[in-house]
């Protein structure tokens, strides 16, 4: 009982390790695919370790083979997804671990995917391989996006705002450059590298022609798609943002014009519905989606109750009762005031950071 009980501890450690390798992959994997990471072990000894590097490239499984390179008879495999089982834009995992020869399989949690949860162990079993599943609370920080999409058909939603001590996003006539420090920003970069899509309304556009891409020390990670909510065509030509790396797309009435860099979504109704945008993200592989936008569309996302995450930065500093508010919500009475539950406050810099976990966002209604 005593050696069963070692083993897992030693697994839980060997797991943990994994899925700090899956990090690696936090701002390069970010369509499509789930962050994953692998780790080879040979009678104590670490001999391969590798990680989903980026979307349609080769997986944590094969990365790790690759680099150690030997005989892998008699290995164990901890690995903090369950390996896949069906072949799509690479093999199947589950195929290069057994011809590897591995005798044992870890993981820490199995594929949220309906179709397949499960189908890779039950390979390796067939296999001869022994598996064993030991579930991790850190993987459920990993993968939000990937396995919201694969159970409810809608990809995690961030929203982000950077208000003063009283609730303003700009002072009255718009200006908001720069509400918050540096830490703060920096921040909010490592937020956009890690999203799928960022989404946003034509008025932040023409307001403050914002760039929307990603600002980081490491070129380690892909481009977000940018989502523009702009109902008449009315992006400019030289907004910065088609400068940058990555697609534009622009939700819009049908019979709109757009700039040849720019690509469109025509409204499947009389109007822009999120609804139907969230849905089609999610059809693009989207597993995490940043809105950064002003009052209007914040607050639409707000009362659809579909958004999973409010990430606040609040700075030290007031604007006064005309500045714009975060969110354009009417609230008559208490009860129907929108919230969450908190899940950290940080301080960056000068200012705060504040995450709020959306508590009816499991129970939204799936849209697939």
């Amino acid at each position: 009982m005593q050696g069963r009980s070692n083993q897992v501890e030693v697994d839980r450690l060997y797991l943990k390790s994994a899925v700090g390798l899956a990090t690696k992959g936090l701002h390069s994997v970010t369509r499509n695919n789930p962050r994953v990471g692998c780790l080879l072990v040979d009678r104590g000894r670490v001999v391969g370790r590798g990680f989903h590097k980026h979307d349609g490239g080769p997986h944590a499984e094969v990365e790790a083979i690759r680099q150690a390179n030997r005989d892998l008879s008699g290995c164990v495999a901890y690995v903090s997804l369950e390996p896949c089982c069906t072949h799509g834009r690479t093999p199947p995992c589950c195929d290069a671990l057994i011809d590897a020869g591995v005798s044992r399989v870890v993981v820490a949690e199995l594929d949220p995917n309906p179709s397949v949860s499960g189908q890779g162990l039950e390979r390796l079993s067939k296999a001869g391989i022994d598996v064993t599943v030991l579930e991790l609370p850190e993987t459920t920080l990993l993968n939000p996006g990937y396995r919201k999409r694969m159970e409810h058909g809608l990809p995690f939603i961030r929203l982000k705002v950077a208000i003063s001590m009283d609730g303003r996003i700009a002072t009255e006539t718009g200006e908001s450059h720069w509400i918050t420090c540096a830490d703060a920003r920096l921040d909010a970069h490592k937020l956009r590298a890690r999203s799928g899509a960022i989404v946003s309304g034509i008025g932040t556009v023409l307001n403050d022609d914002p760039r929307f891409d990603v600002r980081l020390h490491s070129n380690n990670f892909t481009p977000p798609l940018r989502v523009i909510f702009d109902t008449h065509g009315r992006i400019p030509r030289n907004a910065r943002m088609l400068g940058r790396a990555g697609e534009v797309v622009v939700v819009c009435q049908d019979s709109v014009e757009l700039p040849a860099k720019v690509g469109k979504w025509p409204y499947a109704h009389d109007q822009g519905n999120i609804e139907e945008v969230v849905a089609r993200l999610a059809h693009e592989g989207v597993n995490e989606v940043l809105v950064e936008a002003g009052p209007q569309l914040t607050g639409s996302f707000l009362t659809t109750k579909l958004w999973d995450e409010l990430v606040v930065y609040i700075a030290p500093k007031i604007l006064g009762s005309k500045g714009l508010p975060m969110a354009d919500v009417t609230v008559e009475q208490l009860s129907d005031a929108i919230g969450g539950s908190l899940a950290s406050v940080d301080q960056l810099g000068d200012d705060v950071r504040m995450v709020v976990k959306n508590d009816m966002s499991a129970r939204v209604e799936s849209l697939r």
